[in-house]
């Protein structure tokens, strides 16, 4: 599915081309979907259900033909795999037909683990399995890949990254993330962990990203229920500042339709 086009004013020429998320929800507050190509940060703290929101988003990109480059990061491919299926797709299928890709940067985590027990230091593994260097690396391929179908770069947390690393690289990391995704002329979902990271390390992951989802747990909450998304920006479009309920289930992401006063 090449996306939709919808102009950001009546006086507007210009264009932007929006690839619908298949959630009524986000297509209503965005006006049609994330803008394409555009980098696309989740924010929110453990457990609020960034992951959740994040597979279903790829199993409807899936459902409508894009090409889906996935570095599974916090959890390991077979439980990202896992996940899609719940949502009825056919992973196994649609991996044969090179339209879903893994870069299963979890299960190199554990590897290093395994071979290095017990003379590295933990932060030396994360050190050597987290490199930016390595997202580029893999990207590359699919970035420059010649294809009419949308492409989808997901990021399943960029976290791990900027724990590592001096706040200042930051900006510069996300900058080539932002190029890579121009290149490509995709959308790219990178989710953040908050209250982990410098405060500075979200303020400039959300300055930089051309559109902000933000998730926040429902006060007092341990165990993921649910919570409240709210759209910062999205592209030149303008959008609703109000936030909206939503309820984890076996099935999903249900959010209620009105929103918080």
């Amino acid at each position: 599915m090449k996306g939709t086009s919808l102009k950001t004013s009546p006086g507007d020429h210009r264009q932007e081309i929006l690839q619908p998320t298949g959630i009524a929800l986000l297509d209503k507050i965005t006006g049609g979907g994330f803008p394409r190509p555009a980098a696309i940060s989740l924010m929110g703290p453990i457990g609020s259900g960034k992951s959740t929101l994040i597979r279903e988003l790829v199993a409807n990109f899936l459902r409508q033909g894009c090409h889906v480059l996935y570095y599974c990061i916090d959890d390991p491919a077979d439980i990202v795999r896992l996940g899609l299926e719940d949502h009825h797709i056919a992973v196994e299928k649609i991996e044969a037909e090179g339209r879903l890709e893994f870069v299963d940067m979890f299960s190199l985590g554990a590897q290093k683990l395994a071979e290095s027990l017990p003379e590295m230091d933990p932060g030396e593994i994360l050190e050597e399995t987290m490199r930016f260097q390595d997202l580029l690396n893999h990207g590359r391929k699919f970035a420059l890949k010649p294809t009419e179908q949308s492409k989808i770069l997901v990021m399943d947390s960029i976290t791990p990254f900027f724990l590592l690393t001096e706040a200042k690289r930051v900006f510069q990391y996300v900058q080539v993330m932002r190029f890579a995704t121009r290149i490509a002329r995709a959308v790219t979902l990178a989710s953040l962990h908050t209250e982990v990271v410098d405060v500075s390390i979200e303020n400039a992951t959300a300055n930089l990203a051309d559109g902000v989802v933000e998730m926040r747990k429902r006060t007092g909450e341990v165990l993921l229920k649910g919570g409240t998304l709210k759209v910062l920006r999205m592209g030149r479009n303008v959008t609703p500042s109000r936030g909206y309920y939503y309820q984890i289930t076996n099935q999903g992401i249900v959010f209620s339709n009105t929103p918080l006063i």
